[in-house]
């Protein structure tokens, strides 16, 4: 059940819209609610997805200010407009666009990199200092470098669990659909938990290789390892212990730090 707000208190609905899908979640009182968890397509579906999972009742309820936005998937974009609408906030404002992310970036195309990242990025310095590393595992497995002088230096994106699987599956006759799990035993003993041990094991083994060649940046020897993402309580036991951390839902604390308000 969605929790009222006082009288003089008005909140910040956040919407981070990915490929696959669409978490909403709500700041109030300096924290931060989770509202709901959707897929993000069909997408000419998803205002109308969104207004059953959050009804305009209770939605109201949260008397919302203003609604921000973080979206890696345009094609969803109208969506989320609408659905704001539907709440009485009139514009949704999108990080990247309307908002500046305030970390300098290293990069040839800033333009293109992804809010999320950026935002992650963000919190993380925040949270642990620079240099930091951020490995965010969903559709995508994304290790970004935050340098020494706080910059978001770039980083490597490659697929995530569940997307290798289908991958393997989809594109091979013979091998079947498995659920990733981990961390599993390097040999297995059939044809799933082989495809098991190859998902995982590519995918852990890929950002522990990543992060160390990221350490060796200059400045960044001893940078901190923060993980997110849905996946990333699977891909944590496979990086050395301690020295890694979870954040979950380090985008919404991104927009929080982006706004001036506490991560």
């Amino acid at each position: 059940m969605m929790p009222r707000t006082r009288a003089n208190q008005r909140s910040i609905l956040a919407f981070d819209v990915g490929n696959t899908s669409v978490k909403c979640a709500a700041l109030v009182h300096g924290r931060w609610q989770r509202l709901a968890r959707l897929a993000t397509g069909p997408v000419a579906e998803l205002a109308g997805r969104l207004a059953e999972k959050l009804p305009a009742g209770k939605a109201r309820a949260l008397r919302p200010a203003r609604c921000v936005v973080a979206s890696v998937c345009p094609a969803a974009d109208g969506a989320v407009v609408e659905f704001a609408r539907s709440l009485g906030v009139e514009r949704a404002e999108f990080f990247g666009r309307d908002i500046a992310v305030p970390i300098r970036m290293k990069v040839r195309e800033p333009e293109r990199v992804g809010a999320d990242r950026l935002l992650s990025a963000f919190a993380a310095r925040a949270l642990r200092e620079a240099p930091c590393i951020v490995v965010s595992a969903g559709t995508a497995i994304t290790v970004d470098l935050v340098d020494a002088e706080g910059c978001f230096a770039g980083g490597a994106i490659g697929p995530g669990l569940h997307l290798s699987a289908r991958a393997l599956h989809e594109h091979t006759a013979l091998l079947p659909l498995v659920a990733p799990a981990g961390p599993p035993e390097a040999a297995g003993q059939d044809t799933a938990s082989a495809v098991q041990a190859g998902v995982y094991w590519f995918c852990a083994g890929g950002v522990r290789a990543l992060i160390e060649q990221l350490r060796q940046t200059p400045g960044c020897s001893g940078a901190a390892v923060v993980c997110t993402g849905s996946d990333a309580p699977l891909i944590l036991p496979a990086l050395p212990e301690g020295d890694a951390c979870e954040e979950p839902d380090l985008v919404f604390k991104g927009m929080a730090a982006a706004l001036g308000l506490a991560p």
